[in-house]
């Protein structure tokens, strides 16, 4: 996308035209461009990744950066919902985090199909904002583990550690999102 159509796209969502979008201004914008409907949660979660100054705004480069990276998310959301349902459900969810190389189980998935979404019909699976929230904290999660994890693939915590390795497992944003 050109940077002339994020620019664009930026004023059209900038309501108040101080040249920055807060956390209103994106969430109205991110439901317009998925059909009225986007997650809170998910919203807040892509606003504390990309608002890199931290001062509760984002600017039209951070902007870009927060474009950028949704449009990974779609293009993969896209790739793994091989039924066209709209909808990732636990198995697609699976080969999903089977090709990020956070292995999951079967039954794994399925609570977090349960635990992410957001609609009042769990069976039809994860929108595509659930899907970024599940998919985000996973592969936070999966990277704070790997960091304290033996030879044997497993790790030995305490409570603090454990409260640690899940705090400082923030999400944060990934430069690229290519599978294998």
């Amino acid at each position: 996308m050109e940077r002339t159509e994020i620019q664009r796209i930026f004023e059209g969502i900038d309501k108040d035209n101080n040249g920055q979008i807060d956390i209103k201004e994106l969430y109205n914008g991110l439901k317009r461009a998925n059909q009225d409907s986007f997650n809170p949660e998910t919203c807040q979660l892509l606003m504390s990744l990309f608002d890199v100054n931290e001062d509760g705004f984002i600017d039209v480069n951070e902007f870009q950066a927060l474009i950028k990276y949704v449009k990974q998310w779609r293009d993969t959301f896209v790739i793994f919902d091989v039924d066209k349902t709209g909808y990732i459900n636990f198995l697609q969810l699976f080969r999903t985090l089977k090709a990020m190389k956070c292995p999951l189980s079967e039954g794994a998935c399925r609570c977090l199909v349960k635990e992410f979404n957001s609609r009042t019909n769990v069976r039809l699976g994860l929108g595509f904002d659930d899907y970024i929230r599940c998919c985000v904290t996973v592969q936070s999660l999966h990277k704070s583990f790997t960091m304290k994890q033996d030879s044997t693939g497993h790790v030995t915590l305490d409570l603090e550690s454990f409260m640690l390795m899940v705090l400082e497992s923030r999400p944060r944003p990934v430069e690229n999102l290519a599978f294998d």
